[in-house]
């Protein structure tokens, strides 16, 4: 999930060095997995992406069977086709196959529409889950909340040391 930071050795320390204050911390934790699971909108949004998915292996199937085709003409017609004639269909074949590998990645790849799909979705939920997060966070005086499957998802701004990490650096110069 996009807002939720990985747990670092750093704030393991700092809660550490906190706890040593004896003063009275507040944390408390959430699955994220769970709540993604159990929301409604979710849920929605998955349906829109396997329509998307449907359509694009639709494709992928068809492009397939385009090449399998062409595939079998050559093998069958191999023998009957002048040596010109074969290398042009072995040309197309192999142009097919190529145009299909980039078919795949720019719709499966990492970077692919999937993915980017899939996010666009899945932005919007994740933005009302870390404001209620940020809501109960304030409203019930929590200092951290942890995700259960790894990362801060709230911190009070109180404990964000960027700043002084920043000037530290800029300081050696």
């Amino acid at each position: 999930m996009a807002k939720f930071l990985n747990l670092s050795k750093w704030i393991w320390v700092l809660l550490v060095c906190y706890s040593f204050t004896y003063a009275e911390l507040k944390i408390g934790f959430i699955n994220s997995e769970t709540i993604l699971m159990a929301y409604e909108g979710t849920k929605s949004a998955e349906e829109k992406l396997k329509k998307e998915y449907a359509k694009w292996e639709q494709e992928a199937t068809e492009r397939q069977k385009k090449m399998k085709e062409m595939q079998e003409q050559l093998e069958k017609q191999s023998l009957l086709l002048s040596a010109e004639r074969k290398k042009e269909i072995e040309a197309n074949l192999q142009q097919e196959m190529i145009e299909y590998q980039k078919f795949l990645q720019e719709k499966f790849g990492q970077q692919g529409d999937a993915a980017k799909k899939n996010d666009e979705l899945l932005k919007p939920i994740i933005d009302k889950i870390n404001m209620i997060l940020d809501k109960i966070a304030k409203n019930e005086n929590y200092d951290f909340i942890f995700d259960a499957r790894g990362g801060v998802v709230y911190a009070k701004k109180a404990y964000d040391l960027t700043e002084k990490v920043i000037q530290a650096l800029n300081a050696e110069k």
